[in-house]
């Protein structure tokens, strides 16, 4: 199944072959967890740390439900914590 990664941060830069402007798609060969294809896509210890949202297809999933498994064509986007004032 494929998988498309979109990244609104700096951690874009410790993703293997990511595009700016398209993000990356990746071939997954088994079920996996949001949390796991993030995890072993991002190459950086702290990466889970450094986001604040994860959106799959529209829809945020709340970071105690990133252990579902994805699905066909997921799209997921990442964004880092805001701030501001």
């Amino acid at each position: 199944m494929k998988v498309k990664l979109i990244i609104y941060s700096n951690l874009k830069r410790y993703v293997e072959d990511y595009h700016d402007k398209d993000g990356i798609v990746k071939e997954v060969s088994h079920p996996k967890s949001v949390r796991h294809f993030l995890e072993e896509t991002i190459n950086h210890d702290r990466a889970m740390d450094a986001i604040s949202m994860v959106i799959v297809n529209g829809k945020v999933v709340p970071y105690g439900q990133l252990d579902r498994n994805l699905q066909d064509k997921d799209t997921i986007k990442i964004y880092p914590p805001m701030g501001g004032g």
